[in-house]
């Protein structure tokens, strides 16, 4: 099957802080990443959560924090997948590049 994504993935392993509905701050890791998105590993189905996700990355290798705003697309029995609606644009260029992808 024919690859329909825009943006090319690629796989991390990054700390994620986001809020949920009740604005409380949850933890994952993000499993992969985009310039269009993101999937969230949470570990146990999302509760609370639904709409848009402020997230904080923590890019530990560039010693930044790389915030984002999204739309959540998809909820898994281990997580969280969202578009990107905002973001850090030089950060997250920062860390894709350093993955291999260009911008």
């Amino acid at each position: 099957m024919e690859e329909q994504r825009a943006h090319k993935r690629a796989k991390v392993d990054l700390k994620v802080a986001y809020r949920d509905n009740g604005y409380a701050y949850k933890v994952g890791t993000v499993s992969d990443i985009s310039r269009g998105g993101m999937f969230v590993s949470t570990g146990k189905p999302p509760d609370n959560i639904d709409g848009y996700v402020i997230a904080s990355l923590d890019a530990a290798e560039f010693g930044k924090i790389i915030w984002t705003q999204g739309r959540i697309i998809r909820k898994t029995d281990s997580g969280i997948a969202v578009a990107f609606t905002r973001t850090d644009d030089k950060g997250l260029d920062l860390l894709l590049s350093y993955q291999g992808i260009p911008y």
